[in-house]
C-alpha cells in the first residue's frame, strides 16, 4: 500500500488518497457507468509499494485499465496517458506554439522550413485543438506517438528526443500539404486538412505521417516493378527494388524468366530458373531498414510457370534450403481457364513468355481470356510444342494448403484483373499488399530509368493511397468533401516527392495513380446494429462501397476542371466515359440488386466531355493496420477477429479495442464462413477499379484438418464472384466470445 510519493523534482510527500481518487474521476468524467474508476484506484494502489514515483503511479493506473479489456477502459487509459505523454515530452502540460515547436525541430535538422509568416503562424495557432487528444483511445496515443510523430534516436534505435503529440502532427502534415497552395487559399486549405485529420475522417500512409514538411521527401507506400528476360532488364529491376526500398516503399515485383533448363545464347547456357533472381530481390529488400523493419517485397508468379511447384514451397518451413526463399512473399496469378481445368481435374501443360509468347501475353490481354483459349487449344494440339502437364487440381490443393500453412501464398484472378479496370496497358502484377492494380513496363536501358523525358520505355507503378473513415458516419456532403481532399493529399504527395529514379517520377506525374480505400466499416456495421452476413448488411455495405466510388470520381473530376487531366489519361478508358459499373462481374448482382443511389449517367457525360479525370486510378482497399490504430477504429473492410486485441507493430504492443464494443454488438470474422466473407469483397470488389487487399479468415477446430474440398470450393467461389485478389489466409482455433449473429 501506498503511503509516499515521489514526485518528479525528486521531493518527497504523503500519498493522497483524495488526488488520487481525482484523477480517476476525472479520467472517466465522459464514460458513465462503463467504467469503475475507484476499483482502478483501488486496484494500482494495492500492488504498488509503500514509497512510490508519481510517473510510476501514474503508468500503473493506465496499465490497470488497459488490462480491463474494454473500449470505456481503454479510453480512461487515453486520457491518463495522454498528460503522462505531455510531460514525457515536453516536461510539462503547457502546449508550445506550432512556431515554436517547428523553430525547435528546424535546429535539430528534422524540420525543413515551411514557407508560412508569422501572420499566418499566428492564425495557425488559433486552428490547433489540444483538447482533442483527450477524446482518443490509448492505442492510438500510443501508436502515433511510437510510429509516426517527429523523433531523434540513438544509433542503437532507441528513442533520445521527443517532439510532437498528435495535434502537432496532424497541423504540421496539414501545413506541408498545403505549402504550395495559392496564398489566397492556403490558410483555408490548411484548416480543412487539419481538421480532416483531427476528427478522424481522412486517413494518410505512414510516409505522410513520419516525412512530410521533413528533409525525407519520400511519400510513395509501394511502388511496382516488371522485370524482362533480359540480364540488363533483371538488374535494373533489382537496382530498382534497392533504391525504393530505401525510400520506405514496399515492393511489387514481377520477373519474366525463363524455366530452368532452357537454354540461353542459343543454348550454349541452360538457364537456371526465377530462383536465383528471387533470392537478389529477397537480399536487395531486406538490405534496406525502413523505420524499426526491414523492406518487404511480394513477387508475382503464374501458375502457368514450369518451375511452379518448386517456387510455390518457396515458403515451405520443410523445404531445403537451397529451394527456401522466405523472406519475401508471393502471389501466385492464374485465370478462369485455371480454374475450369481444377474444377474438372484435369491436367494444365506448363509454359513461359520465351517458350509460348503470343499465349503469354494473352493472359494479360483484357478480354477474359476469349484469347487465350484459342492459344492455348493451338498450343495443346501441336505436337511440336514441347509440353509438361501438371493436374490443375492437385496444383490448386497444394496451393491452398501453402496458403493455410503460412498464412501467405496470395492470389490474382488475370482476367477480372484486367477487365474490370479503366487501363489500356496491360496489368502484370500487384504490389506488397495486392490492392494496387496498375500497369507496369520492363526497363532495358539504366539511361532511360534516369532520364527526365517522357521516352515511353519503361514505367514504375507508383501506390499514392489513403482512406476515409466511413467509422464517423459521414453525410453526403462530408463525404464529398474528405474525398477531394484525400485527392488532394495524392496531388500534392506525387508532386512534392523525391525521385532519386527521375523517370519514376515523370510516369508518377504521367498516370497519377491514386488509391483511396476504407477504415472503420467494422465500427459502422455495429454502429447501425447491422451484420455483414444478413441481407440488410450486404446492401448497406453496397451503398458504401458505391458512395465511396462515386464520390471520389467527382472529385478527379473536379480536380481535373481545375488542374488538367493525368497527362496519361489518353491510355484509360475513363474519356470514353468508362466506370465500374460497366466491367464488373455481374455474379455480384445475386447478392444485392443492381439499384443505383447516384447520378451515374451525368457523371458520365461530364467526364467525357471534359475528356477525363485527374488520376488514372482512383480506388482501392488497403489493409490499414497502421492508418486504423491512427484513427482510433477498426481496419479497412473486414469484421474484427475480436473487440480487443493486443496487437504488435514493429517492437510496439498496442493494446486495441473495437470503438464502443461494451456498446454496440460486433460480429466476428471466426464465425463467416469463407462464402460469406467473399460475397463482402465482392460487393465491394464490384464498384473499385483497382484491387482489395482481402484478408481470408477460417476458423478451425483443435486438431481439425483443412477439407481441401472445401479449400478448392473456396477458390473456385472467390473466382466465380469477381474477386481480383486474396491477401492473407488467416486460422484460429480459439473462437472469440462475441457477438456472431447481430441483426437489427
Amino acid at each position: 500500500m501506498i503511503k509516499t510519493i515521489i514526485k518528479r523534482d525528486g521531493t518527497k510527500e504523503p500519498y493522497s488518497a483524495h488526488k488520487a481518487n481525482g484523477w480517476g474521476e476525472w479520467a472517466s468524467e465522459t464514460l458513465g457507468d462503463l467504467v469503475d474508476w475507484s476499483d482502478v484506484i483501488l486496484q494500482t494502489v494495492a500492488k504498488l509499494p509503500e514509497e512510490v514515483k508519481s510517473e510510476t503511479l501514474h503508468r500503473e493506473l493506465i496499465q490497470t485499465c488497459l488490462d480491463m479489456d474494454t473500449w470505456s477502459y481503454n479510453m480512461m487509459a487515453g486520457r491518463l496517458y495522454n498528460n503522462l505523454y505531455r510531460k514525457e515530452v515536453w516536461g510539462s502540460l503547457n502546449n508550445p506554439t506550432v512556431k515554436g515547436l517547428h523553430s525547435k525541430l528546424q535546429e535539430v535538422g528534422i524540420l525543413r522550413n515551411l514557407s508560412y509568416s508569422d501572420e499566418e503562424y499566428a492564425e495557425i495557432e488559433t486552428l490547433i485543438k489540444h483538447e482533442r487528444d483527450f477524446k482518443k483511445p490509448h492505442f492510438a496515443l500510443s501508436f502515433i506517438r511510437k510510429s509516426y510523430a517527429l523523433q531523434v534516436r540513438t544509433k542503437d534505435g532507441e528513442v533520445q528526443r521527443e517532439f510532437e503529440t498528435p495535434q502537432f502532427v496532424y497541423m504540421r502534415m496539414a501545413m506541408a500539404l498545403a505549402e504550395n497552395t495559392d496564398k489566397t487559399k492556403r490558410m483555408q486549405e490548411v484548416e480543412d486538412y487539419y481538421e480532416m485529420f483531427s476528427l478522424g475522417i481522412n486517413s494518410a500512409p505512414t510516409g505522410n505521417f513520419t516525412n512530410l514538411g521533413t528533409y525525407n521527401t519520400g511519400l510513395a507506400a509501394c511502388c511496382k516493378i516488371l522485370a524482362g528476360d533480359s540480364l540488363m532488364s533483371l538488374s535494373i529491376a533489382d537496382h530498382i527494388a534497392t533504391v525504393m526500398t530505401g525510400q520506405s516503399a514496399g515492393i511489387g515485383d514481377k520477373k519474366i524468366t525463363r524455366a530452368l533448363g532452357d537454354p540461353v545464347r542459343n543454348g550454349s547456357i541452360e538457364h537456371q530458373g526465377g530462383l536465383p533472381y528471387l533470392r537478389v530481390l529477397e537480399s536487395a529488400v531486406n538490405a534496406n531498414k525502413q523505420g524499426n523493419r526491414g523492406g518487404a517485397a511480394t513477387s508475382h508468379i503464374e501458375v502457368y510457370d514450369p518451375d511452379i511447384e518448386v517456387k510455390l514451397a518457396l515458403r515451405n518451413p520443410m523445404s531445403t534450403e537451397d529451394k527456401k526463399i522466405d523472406k519475401i512473399d508471393y502471389c501466385y496469378q492464374y485465370n478462369r481457364h485455371f480454374a475450369r481445368k481444377a474444377a474438372k481435374n484435369e491436367d494444365i501443360f506448363l509454359f513461359t513468355q520465351w517458350s509460348a509468347p503470343d499465349l503469354w501475353e494473352a493472359m494479360y490481354k483484357g478480354d477474359m481470356g476469349v484469347e487465350f483459349e484459342r492459344l492455348y487449344e493451338q498450343y495443346e494440339k501441336d505436337d511440336s510444342f514441347h509440353k509438361k502437364w501438371i493436374n490443375a487440381r492437385d496444383l490448386l490443393i497444394n496451393w491452398m494448403n501453402e496458403a493455410y500453412e503460412t498464412n501467405r501464398a496470395y492470389e490474382m484472378n488475370l482476367d477480372e484483373v484486367n477487365y474490370h479496370t479503366p487501363h489500356k496497358d496491360p496489368i502484370y502484377s500487384s504490389n506488397l499488399c495486392e490492392e494496387e492494380l496498375t500497369p507496369t513496363k520492363e526497363y532495358s536501358s539504366m539511361l532511360d530509368l534516369y532520364s527526365t523525358e517522357d521516352h515511353g520505355r519503361g514505367e514504375v507503378a507508383i501506390c499514392s493511397i489513403g482512406a476515409i473513415n466511413v467509422g464517423s458516419d459521414l453525410t453526403d456532403a462530408q463525404y464529398e468533401k474528405a474525398a477531394e481532399y484525400e485527392l488532394r493529399m495524392i496531388d500534392s504527395n506525387i508532386h512534392s516527392s523525391s525521385y532519386p529514379l527521375p523517370h519514376v517520377g515523370v510516369t508518377a506525374k504521367a498516370r497519377m495513380n491514386a488509391g483511396i480505400g476504407m477504415m472503420g466499416v467494422a465500427e459502422l456495421i455495429a454502429k447501425k446494429g447491422l451484420s455483414y452476413t444478413s441481407q440488410e448488411g450486404l446492401e448497406y455495405l453496397d451503398l458504401l462501397a458505391e458512395r465511396h466510388a462515386y464520390f471520389l470520381i467527382k472529385a478527379s473530376l473536379k480536380l481535373g476542371k481545375e488542374k488538367g487531366n493525368a497527362p496519361w489519361m489518353h491510355k484509360t478508358k475513363w474519356p470514353e466515359g468508362w466506370l465500374p459499373i460497366d466491367t464488373y462481374n455481374k455474379n455480384v448482382d445475386s447478392l444485392v440488386a443492381p439499384v443505383l443511389r447516384y447520378d451515374w449517367d451525368g457523371l458520365r457525360q461530364e467526364i467525357i466531355d471534359n475528356g477525363g479525370i485527374r488520376n488514372c486510378s482512383i480506388v482501392m482497399h488497403m489493409p490499414g493496420e497502421g492508418s486504423s490504430k491512427a484513427l482510433g477504429t477498426t481496419g479497412s473492410l473486414y469484421p474484427v477477429r475480436d473487440v480487443t486485441l493486443n496487437k504488435t507493430s514493429g517492437n510496439t504492443a498496442i493494446y486495441w479495442a473495437a470503438p464502443n464494443s461494451d456498446v454496440y454488438d460486433y460480429e466476428s470474422v471466426w464465425a463467416m464462413t469463407l462464402v460469406e466473407q467473399t460475397n463482402v469483397y465482392a460487393i465491394f470488389q464490384k464498384w473499385c477499379d483497382q484491387g482489395i487487399s482481402g484478408d481470408m479468415f477460417k476458423y478451425i477446430e483443435l486438431g481439425e484438418k483443412v477439407d481441401s474440398v472445401e479449400s478448392v470450393q473456396g477458390f473456385l467461389y472467390r473466382t466465380k464472384m469477381g474477386l481480383k485478389t486474396r491477401y492473407y489466409f488467416n486460422s484460429t482455433d480459439e473462437m472469440p466470445t462475441i457477438c456472431t449473429n447481430c441483426s437489427a
